[in-house]
């Protein structure tokens, strides 16, 4: 799957304002803001066909989605 332009555009702009400990959290925000737009739906099952998956070892999909809308 190769990385959305949409997500591409959001990382250098959001890294302009957050400062994560980690940079994977920065990375996981994008993906999933870029998700959100393309997807137009406030539905968490609507994000799934855009994003990645790529670090999901521990939680289904949508867990790892309901964490971070719960978490920020």
């Amino acid at each position: 799957m190769s990385t959305p332009q949409l997500y591409r555009q959001l990382l250098p702009q959001l890294s302009q304002w957050i400062t994560p400990k980690d940079k994977r959290h920065l990375t996981v925000f994008a993906e999933n803001i870029a998700a959100i737009l393309q997807a137009q739906s406030g539905r968490l099952s609507h994000w799934l066909t855009y994003l990645s998956h790529r670090s999901c070892h521990a939680r289904s999909h949508l867990e790892r989605l309901s964490y971070f809308v719960h978490i920020h």
